[in-house]
């Protein structure tokens, strides 16, 4: 753990550690906790790193550096005996023999004036936190020959002197290690063959997805944690020939993005709960008028401000009921970078074959937090633009219904401009040509045709799914990231001999009844693992099985599960 107050950069010096030991060979973890005042409150990143993929942190602490006193009072207890806590005494003004007799257990308290010795050696005080850096390298003996392409990609556009100085506050801090504290130290970790893997987050993972899958318009007002999604596009539009738009509110990122996409341009808004509410009107609008559009709510909690900077799962009822009366929808749920990765792609083809708007929704911790995978499997990922006609297809056809009556609900679909494909849009109920029609008959064919496409879209959606072994006696039942956290505590149990494991729901809406219900009845004991006190996703899967889960695992103070949460709650 890395913790101090704000503007001490203790994001990017964590992410420079984790990354050396993602490029070491090693799979690394970051999640960075941090207050929504811009002064005060205590900020951390904390970061796991071991031989094996992990999806959540641990609660014991091997290694801390305390950038202030606050970490150490409010953390130290969760440093294992053995541990160490790096800090600087003469600036925090902590006494470290006074500090140990409070501490009354076997913790290396190491004391190094990392403000002087950035001021006197390096001329900036700020590279306080790379020399605390290099002490924790040098700890666990982990060679920084390596770390130097790490700093460059970190500092690139800084130039080479801001680099050096960087590599140069690392090797002081692993020189003050290795001469006093490396051998008590027993946590080692050498450098291996590097495996080429990513670490990246679930927002990032999200736009390699949408960017794969020819999105070319975003619209998009910046709300945590959602944010680094149009920092990212923005990033990468002129490569990718994007227009990013940061636009004056969220009403105003859904209304442009249904102009994009009834102009036949693949469109993103990316959102969190208080500015997804904005959205619900626009949702409906696209719904009435069968136009593709993707939306992202990257969950915080709420209601309204809630928690800014903290993370949770409660906007499901929300996202599902989305717009008036009954609007058409799809909305999928990420658990992981894959299926951020893989579900970004896909529902740019779902909202262009079913013509609809598509909601992709998953968590903070997995937004904004850090992961160590594989590149990506592109196999199989082509682009469907469903019905969308061509001048030539327009030509056959005199007499064109924007809204035709078809059998799977699908009509065909020309956009402005082209020959032939001229008709009227409305946010009204209209006939199939898109006139304004208050006709009941019309009214109920309309309906009927719109409600078809869920029934349609259905079976290509991704369906619950079980990990882990089939004949558990333990299910936990869960979505986005409380996925991971599950799957961790089966692990545990399985070394009790307790056999354990996960159903996931990956689609909400039009939610998948039959094969739910069907895996449901062989569970042994079913168990609710779910981040909000309502408990949404029971809720949803009683109202439409019929089967009430009545254990439950809720979490809702705006912290991550961790596989101990649960494992202490099932006791």
């Amino acid at each position: 753990m890395i913790g101090g107050p704000a503007g001490s950069g203790i994001e990017k010096s964590g992410q420079i550690f984790a990354m050396s030991f993602v490029r070491g060979g090693y799979y690394a973890i970051s999640n960075m906790e941090h207050s929504s005042q811009i002064r005060g409150g205590n900020n951390f990143l904390r970061i796991r790193i071991d031989e094996v993929p992990h999806e959540v942190h641990v609660e014991e602490i091997d290694i801390m550096i305390a950038l202030d006193k606050q970490t150490i009072d409010e953390h130290i207890s969760e440093v294992v005996d053995g541990g160490a806590v790096i800090f600087d005494g003469e600036s925090l003004k902590i006494n470290a023999e006074e500090l140990a007799k409070e501490v009354k257990r076997d913790v290396r308290l190491i004391d190094v004036p990392l403000k002087k010795l950035a001021t006197e050696s390096l001329g900036n005080p700020v590279m306080a936190n790379m020399i605390a850096l290099g002490v924790m390298f040098g700890l666990v003996e982990f060679d920084i020959a390596g770390v130097k392409s790490v700093l460059e990609k970190a500092f690139g556009k800084k130039g080479a002197e801001i680099i050096e100085g960087n590599m140069k506050a690392l090797e002081i801090g692993k020189k003050i290690a290795d001469e006093k504290w490396t051998k008590d130290f027993e946590v080692k970790v050498t450098a291996k063959k590097n495996p080429n893997n990513m670490f990246l987050c679930g927002n990032d993972a999200l736009c390699l997805g949408a960017i794969k899958a020819g999105c070319k318009f975003v619209g998009e007002y910046p709300m945590t944690p959602s944010s680094s999604v149009l920092h990212f596009m923005a990033a990468w539009s002129q490569k990718y020939g994007i227009v990013v738009k940061h636009v004056e509110d969220e009403i105003a990122a859904a209304i442009s993005v249904i102009g994009a996409g009834f102009a036949g341009v693949r469109s993103l808004a990316a959102t969190s709960g208080g500015g997804f509410a904005l959205m619900s009107e626009a949702i409906g609008l696209a719904s009435m008028n069968e136009v593709p559009t993707v939306f992202v709510d990257v969950m915080r909690p709420g209601p309204a401000t809630g928690l800014p900077t903290r993370t949770g799962q409660g906007d499901l009822r929300q996202v599902i009921h989305a717009g008036q009366d009954d609007p058409i929808k799809i909305v999928l749920i990420a658990s992981d970078m894959e299926e951020c990765f893989r579900f970004g792609f896909e529902a740019f083809n779902l909202a262009e074959k079913y013509q609809l708007p598509v909601i992709l929704c998953f968590d903070k911790y997995i937004g904004e937090g850090y992961f160590t995978v594989a590149p990506f499997d592109e196999n199989g990922m082509k682009i469907e633009r469903g019905k969308l006609l061509l001048e030539k297809d327009l030509a056959k056809n005199s007499d064109f219904k924007r809204y035709e009556l078809t059998e799977d609900g699908v009509s065909p679909r020309s956009i402005p401009g082209q020959k032939g494909g001229v008709h009227r849009a409305t946010s009204d109920e209209h006939n199939e040509h898109g006139e304004i029609c208050e006709d009941a008959d019309n009214r109920k064919k309309m309906v009927e045709k719109r409600m078809k496409k869920l029934e349609v879209a259905l079976k290509e959606l991704p369906p619950p799914i079980i990990i882990g072994d089939k004949d558990a006696d333990i299910t936990f039942v869960t979505w986005t990231s409380s996925k991971g956290a599950c799957v961790e505590a089966c692990e545990m149990l399985k070394e009790k001999k307790i056999s354990a494991n996960v159903l996931l729901i990956r689609t909400a809406y039009p939610f998948h009844k039959k094969e739910t219900l069907e895996i449901l009845k062989k569970l042994k004991r079913p168990i609710l693992v779910e981040q909000n006190y309502t408990a949404q996703l029971g809720g949803l899967i009683a109202e439409h099985t019929g089967i009430l889960i009545e254990e439950k695992i809720l979490k809702y103070d705006g912290r991550p599960f961790t596989a101990k949460n649960i494992i202490e709650n099932l006791k």
